[in-house]
């Protein structure tokens, strides 16, 4: 009899949370591309589920053709992860991607043979030789798999962190908490999985009401993937073209990048373009007519700074420049104009440039003729 009880009803709430966000990011119109990479990978943690959702509520009792139904595509969930990382900040996917998922599919086409077999050849399949040996190839299988994707993805996002912080003026208007949260999430699916298979083979067997709390666990992780997925939707990353584009040979080593920036920085200061909050090195490298490569070269080379500090160098040399002049505008909001995208922004940038706090400067530089407090903000 299939009956609903407590146990298979959490589960069902979770997997069904899981497929409504998934269906909700295949329509998302920002992002389309990592969007449906991460409802795919919701859809397959929600598979996951399904055994023991249609088990405690007594399916397969009912049902036992279901067994060998696909719902288990573990080896795909480390490259979709993966590649979700790299589609959402990057502009395409890499090169021959379907090649991540070669493994995963060829269990899902064993497990669809399987499945088709008739029922007493498959009773007799599962214990001859599937228990025995498939399962815990699979199962080891997709653990490894997990785990190499894992520390792909943490790699790329260090990457993309140190890419980010070089080359786009605001960084922390594209926080990587979300990045965090995937990679944290899988990873505790993984140590979950690790724990729970290192007791069912070598302390004890463990059957399906054993293994409750740790789809409980998953069922968690689902709804935090679910709801903070949705949330970050739609945003949109600066994008990084991983592969650098390769300055002529001709002019790698002979330009004079001292001359060249310091061309290219009175042209960012008489355009005061470092006063527009999130400038990234492309979009300046397009208007002085260069790529990023020579852009990148020339304030690194030319300057000793990357291009990141030279246009926050001239935000706060800006705002300095505004103070002197006895504006007493509130410092946030001379700050926000001069290209700051935040408060917390603002202070770290300054304190970076000046060695001090914006209020401890502001006060240093003005002890004849103090602000009034009620226009300091910071």
């Amino acid at each position: 009899m299939i009956r609903f009880g407590p146990w298979s009803t959490t589960l069902g709430l979770a997997a069904g949370f899981g497929a409504l966000v998934s269906v909700l990011l295949l329509a998302a119109p920002g992002n389309r591309v990592a969007n449906r990479l991460l409802a795919a990978l919701l859809g397959v943690v929600v598979l996951r589920l399904m055994p023991y959702f249609l088990g405690f509520a007594g399916f397969y009792d009912v049902h036992p053709w279901l067994s060998f139904a696909p719902f288990d595509l573990g080896l795909a969930t480390g490259p979709l992860l993966y590649l979700y990382v790299r589609r959402l900040v990057t502009p395409g996917l890499p090169a021959r991607w379907w090649r991540h998922f070669l493994p995963a599919s060829v269990m899902l086409v064993y497990t669809l043979c399987a499945f088709a077999l008739p029922l007493a050849r498959k009773h007799w399949w599962n214990d001859v030789v599937h228990e025995r040996w498939v399962d815990p190839l699979e199962s080891a299988a997709s653990i490894v798999s997990l785990a190499a994707y894992l520390v792909a993805s943490v790699r790329f996002k260090r990457r993309y962190q140190a890419w980010l912080e070089a080359n786009v003026s605001d960084r922390e208007m594209h926080h990587q908490s979300w990045f965090a949260t995937v990679l944290l999430s899988l990873g505790l699916w993984w140590g979950v999985t690790v724990g729970f298979e290192f007791m069912d083979r070598f302390l004890m067997r463990l059957n399906h009401h054993d293994r409750f709390p740790q789809y409980v666990f998953f069922s968690a992780i689902i709804v935090v993937l679910g709801l903070e997925g949705w949330r970050q939707a739609g945003h949109r990353f600066p994008q990084w073209s991983v592969r650098a584009e390769p300055p002529p040979l001709m002019m790698a080593s002979d330009r004079d990048w001292s001359e060249a920036a310091v061309d290219w920085a009175e042209r960012i200061r008489a355009g005061a373009w470092w006063r527009e909050p999130g400038l990234s090195l492309s979009e300046v490298a397009h208007r002085l007519g260069t790529n990023e490569t020579y852009a990148s070269r020339a304030f690194n080379q030319g300057l000793g700074r990357n291009f990141n500090a030279v246009i926050n160098a001239m935000r706060v040399e800006a705002v300095q420049a505004r103070l002197a002049s006895g504006e007493k505008k509130p410092m946030l909001e001379i700050a926000l104009e001069e290209g700051f995208a935040s408060k917390s922004s603002f202070n770290r940038v300054f304190r970076e440039h000046t060695g001090q706090s914006p209020t401890s400067w502001r006060t240093a530089h003005f002890k004849e003729n103090p602000i009034n407090p009620r226009v300091e903000t910071t």
